[in-house]
């Protein structure tokens, strides 16, 4: 079983990503902006809040690998204070760790933020530019997807990935 781990400021395509894998592959797909708002009609960020959202997180993950079935990690994942838990959890439940790091250039970003948004995500072009700073590379290999182009070629790989791997 393996433990997909998606990173990447807001726009830049890991719902859009975790949708289309999610048509080739069985996974639980566990995405914190739903979690969020199913926790507060009207998010506040606080970090007490995020505590919740993030532990939820974790918890339906952990449930999806024990019951031996693939999770993905839909969330910002930014840096690797926020990765550690999730890491931490492969490495507990012996999954097969696979992550990927979503980009694409801020003209691009803008324009998907500037409309309606389809999903759970209530991010916006002050939200990324207050996340901007913060990406940093993952601490071990990882898939990097430039959302401009086609999505298919990561999921490929993705799947490769988890197909190659012994049971």
């Amino acid at each position: 079983m393996a433990l997909i781990l998606l990173s990447g400021l807001p726009g830049t395509g890991k719902t859009t990503f975790a949708r289309a894998l999610g048509g080739r592959m069985e996974f639980a797909h566990v995405e914190s902006d739903a979690i969020r708002r199913g926790l507060a009609v009207e998010p506040t960020y606080s970090p007490r809040e995020s505590g919740l959202v993030f532990d939820r997180v974790e918890a339906e993950a952990r449930r999806a690998l024990t019951e031996g079935r693939h999770a993905l990690i839909d969330a910002t994942n930014l840096t690797n204070r926020d990765r550690r838990r999730f890491v931490r959890l492969a490495n507990e439940t012996d999954a097969q760790l696979i992550g990927v790091r979503f980009t694409a250039p801020e003209a691009v970003v803008r324009e998907r933020l500037a409309g309606p948004r389809d999903g759970h995500s209530q991010a916006d072009m002050r939200v990324y530019r207050k996340m901007q700073s913060r990406p940093q590379p993952f601490p071990f290999p990882a898939i990097v997807v430039d959302t401009r182009w086609g999505l298919e070629p990561a999921i490929a790989l993705v799947l490769r990935l988890i197909n190659d791997q012994p049971s």
